[in-house]
């Protein structure tokens, strides 16, 4: 399973994902094609610099990505920098300490998982269909292929971050966030 989730870590950019954004380059990710976040304020401030850490060996990161996004009434939008083709993204808490994601390109939303680590640093999880049993996947996923479970409605969402919020292991980003000048 390791095996898999490593050369999907690699697989070529998924159109779609946030700050997040690495969710887009791993397949058998979840997406909609309308959002399902419809609420979300700007908890990590008006304006920042996303960090994005990713492709771990030995405890170093081998890409790195620097992005600044700016709140928008309704979304963060993208200012400037490297996003993987994230236009925009919005969030929404689960609990204290964990974050619920939703990057937007032109077309798709894709779904990441966010755990506060530290002040302004998180561990970033993109939610997969792997999270969950294929009898699972076969009722919640409207459509579905090997690289994507498309699913429609924020209840069959949540069936995957439960699942994701679940696990401990995996691929993961460290995004850091920090101030920028207006």
């Amino acid at each position: 399973m390791s095996d898999i989730r490593s050369r999907t870590a690699k697989a070529p950019l998924v159109s779609a994902a946030l700050i997040l954004f690495a969710a887009f380059g791993l397949s058998a990710c979840v997406q909609s094609k309308t959002p399902l976040l419809t609420v979300s304020e700007p908890l990590l401030g008006k304006q920042f610099q996303l960090t994005l850490y990713q492709d771990f060996t030995e405890g170093k990161a081998l890409s790195v990505q620097t992005a600044v996004f700016r709140w928008n009434d309704t979304h963060y939008s993208l200012v400037s920098g490297d996003s993987s083709g994230v236009e925009y993204f919005v969030i929404q808490p689960l609990d204290d300490s964990s974050f619920l994601i939703e990057a937007t390109d032109e077309n798709d939303h894709v779904y990441l998982l966010a755990r506060k680590l530290a002040k302004g640093t998180y561990r970033i999880l993109p939610i997969v269909q792997e999270d969950v049993d294929e009898a699972t996947r076969d009722r919640v996923c409207v459509t579905r292929n090997p690289i994507i479970c498309m699913v429609e409605t924020r209840r069959q969402l949540d069936t995957f971050v439960r699942a994701a919020a679940a696990k401990t292991d995996g691929y993961i980003m460290v995004g850091v966030i920090s101030a920028t000048t207006k």
